[in-house]
């Protein structure tokens, strides 16, 4: 049987999504910090920062990790 999405997500370069995600947050929280109440910048809030930090609060409620030590759960 041929199993594509596992032959997919093998070749996927995680140490490099993690260097950029980690990236991109750094830039995200020194935007954000640095911002001044503007319109522009109320805008940005809106079309940049929120959605980005919705998707990214979706993806760490989906993918949990449950920490097991010697096969019992913590």
């Amino acid at each position: 049987m041929n199993y594509k999405n596992i032959e997919t997500v093998k070749r996927l370069d995680f140490d490099r999504f993690d260097t950029v995600v980690s990236q991109r947050i750094g830039a995200l929280k020194l935007l954000a910090q640095g911002m001044t109440e503007t319109d522009v910048n109320d805008a940005i809030c809106r079309d940049l920062i929120l959605p980005c930090v919705y998707t990214l609060t979706q993806f760490l409620e989906s993918v949990e990790i449950e920490e097991k030590h010697f096969g019992v759960e913590k």
